[in-house]
């Protein structure tokens, strides 16, 4: 993906947020519904990623196995991290299984306490995207977000109640 094209995304998440604020409901939802447990797949998480971000098909999306996270709570099975890059730009996603047990999306960005990159709220479209990058920490979380082993020894976070929008 070229640094071009990454701004672009982020421009088209920008509207579609804003679309959506304005009353739009068709920005919303992806208009797909997540994979149960039994079928994650590395590339079920790169289509569902796709499908939420409305990529083209020849958009390049890297996965590998997420070392610090698990795919759900108490599984032996790593969560897939994804990865749209341009070289010097990147943007990251954590897929993991909710407590809902279907499989979410989690931008990964910094904690703001610690600085680690950890899951940070859960995208179901292109304006939840959107919405991050306007807005970032003030969105509701991920619940991967406290959770995650991924954060500083020391960082206050994970021991905070549970900050979800009102």
């Amino acid at each position: 993906m070229s640094a071009r094209s990454l701004t672009r995304l982020d421009q088209a998440a920008l509207r579609a947020a804003q679309r959506l604020e304005n009353g739009h409901p068709d920005c919303a939802t992806a208009g797909t519904t997540p994979p149960t447990a039994s079928f994650a797949t590395a590339e079920s998480a790169r289509h569902m990623l796709r499908r939420t971000l409305r990529l083209k098909p020849w958009v390049a999306i890297a996965s590998r196995s997420d070392e610090a996270h698990p795919l759900a709570d108490n599984a032996t099975g790593r969560a897939f991290r994804l990865r749209l890059s341009n070289g010097a730009a990147a943007r990251e996603f954590l897929a993991a299984y909710d407590g809902n047990q279907r499989l979410a999306l989690s931008i990964i960005g910094a904690c703001p306490q610690c600085g680690a990159q950890v899951p940070t709220v859960y995208i179901k479209s292109l304006a939840d995207y959107g919405n991050w990058l306007r807005l970032g920490p003030s969105l509701g979380e991920s619940a991967h977000f406290r959770t995650s082993p991924a954060h500083q020894d020391g960082c206050p976070i994970p021991h905070q109640p549970l900050n979800t929008p009102t």
